[in-house]
């Protein structure tokens, strides 16, 4: 069943955490991820909602696990640990 891992998190800079996110697309797609959103707080830019779909929930668990997300999101410029759901069309 397709699946949508949700991350929430608190960046340093808007600008700087998307010229970051939109670099790392291939590491995306060779880790299962088939598309992904991007949404903001127009009142905080900081704040952002990234979605990314997956063919099943298990890979998007071994995504949400892959030690390269962590360092990813660390060099980005997240803030403090991100929530992260994964959801699943039922």
């Amino acid at each position: 069943m397709p699946a949508v891992l949700i991350i929430k998190a608190n960046v340093t800079s808007y600008d700087h955490w998307r010229t970051a996110y939109d670099a790392s697309v291939s590491f995306r797609r060779e880790n299962g991820v088939s598309r992904d959103e991007v949404y903001c707080s127009p009142e905080d830019m900081t704040s952002v909602l990234v979605l990314e779909f997956f063919e099943t929930a298990e890979a998007a668990q071994s995504f949400a696990s892959n030690p390269g997300l962590a360092e990813a999101m660390r060099s980005s410029g997240v803030i403090g640990a991100p929530l992260i759901t994964i959801a699943q069309t039922v």
